[in-house]
């Protein structure tokens, strides 16, 4: 039996400028901008595959969470979108942070700090991973606190300043 079909092979430059708003409903959305090369082959068989990597060099993420408020996220330039295959099933590799400004009180002191919180979002979609970050890129001793704790404490830590707007770590916190 002969098999018949048709064979596509659909290979797309997408200039770096390029922007996509992806509405996620509730005032919940992502929109970025960047570029890559993907191609997109329909099969014989009938199978539509998708290959190719789309990498962010900006863009912003509004979005809530059950017990976190709608808040606003820049999206890090590198992050990205990888396809190999299935087009609704892309490996995820996106970095957003936002910047708060909250008290912290260290040796009964208390003052400002800088403080980036935000999510990685990692794996394929359908199982995708997430962890909460927090950094505090302008505070040498913060950020050496910081640098001591678990993954899993930063990112207790970084929900909590998601929640509240306030740090809660170190030294009777903030």
């Amino acid at each position: 039996m002969i098999e018949r079909g048709i064979d596509v092979l659909l290979n797309v430059q997408i200039d770096q400028g390029a922007q996509v708003q992806v509405d996620l409903g509730s005032d919940n959305y992502v929109e970025v901008q960047g570029g890559g090369n993907l191609s997109l082959q329909y099969t014989p068989q009938g199978d539509l595959l998708l290959t190719g990597r789309y990498t962010l060099n900006n863009g912003q993420m509004k979005y809530s969470l059950p017990v976190i408020p709608l808040k606003t996220f820049n999206i890090a330039t590198g992050s990205y979108v990888e396809f190999s295959g299935d087009p609704a099933n892309p490996y995820l590799n996106i970095t957003a942070t936002e910047r708060v400004r909250t008290s912290v009180t260290e040796d009964n002191n208390t003052r400002y700090a800088n403080f980036d919180v935000g999510v990685n979002i990692t794996n394929t979609l359908e199982n995708m991973g997430l962890a909460f970050t927090l950094n505090a890129p302008e505070e040498v001793t913060l950020q050496n606190q910081l640098a001591t704790m678990s993954a899993e404490e930063r990112g207790k830590l970084a929900v909590t300043m998601l929640v509240t707007g306030m740090y809660v770590g170190g030294q009777g916190g903030g």
